[in-house]
């Protein structure tokens, strides 16, 4: 089996555009989505917070804004473009090669099914980030950990692995119960390696501390 990060960071914005003779007026959401076979010290693909040129490109030429006189191409796959060249050129060049693409999806996201996801409450701080970095503080998450399937769409979180979370992650300060620094992406790999090969099958468990970022550990047959 192959081994592969994946992180996702969603940036939301409102606006409209004129398609096919019709006004179409959205709340957008642009998901980068970037990729490791490697992480960093910390425990990361790429800090979020360095996306944040991203985030405010999106906020200065994108948001409450008609999209036909900002971009050449105003549909979803254009935007998509738009915003992939746009990261690949003015991100810093690690970033810009973790880049896998920037997503479009248009309309408020609808959560994940019961059986698809699993929540839990917990506490976490992490080593070796920048002095004042905030992640360097002792702080909380309410996480949602969801499975997909090999084609990417949601399978059903067996009940072996809820039960674990329950036992071991919720309500814990997650350093003290776990052999590593707690970063979404080492969770996500923590609770793959829980499930198993599961008989071959590629599969990635994915961990979100927020509404707006996830990270997923993937294994894929090689």
């Amino acid at each position: 089996m192959s081994e592969q990060w994946r992180i996702g960071k969603l940036f939301r914005f409102e606006a409209t555009r004129v398609l096919d003779g019709r006004h179409d007026g959205h709340s957008f959401t642009a998901e980068a989505v970037l990729a490791a076979k490697t992480l960093d010290d910390v425990g990361f693909v790429v800090d979020f917070g360095r996306l944040a040129p991203l985030k405010q490109h999106i906020a200065s030429v994108l948001d409450h804004q008609f999209l036909n006189t900002q971009v050449s191409d105003a549909s979803d796959p254009g935007l998509a473009a738009y915003l992939t060249a746009w990261a690949r050129a003015h991100l810093p060049p690690d970033i810009g090669s973790a880049l896998a693409e920037v997503r479009i999806h248009a309309g408020r996201p609808t959560p994940p099914a019961d059986e698809c996801a699993v929540t839990f409450e917990a506490t976490h701080h992490l080593v070796g980030l920048p002095d004042g970095h905030p992640c360097g503080r002792r702080h909380g998450h309410s996480y949602l950990v969801t499975v997909n399937a090999a084609g990417g769409e949601p399978a059903q979180v067996p009940q072996a692995l809820r039960q674990h979370i329950e036992d071991v992650l919720d309500g814990v300060v997650l350093e003290e119960v776990l052999p590593f620094t707690p970063t979404s992406e080492r969770l996500s790999a923590y609770l793959a390696e829980f499930l198993g090969p599961q008989k071959g099958r590629p599969f990635a468990v994915r961990v979100s501390e927020t509404e707006t970022s996830w990270a997923e550990y993937r294994r894929e047959a090689a």
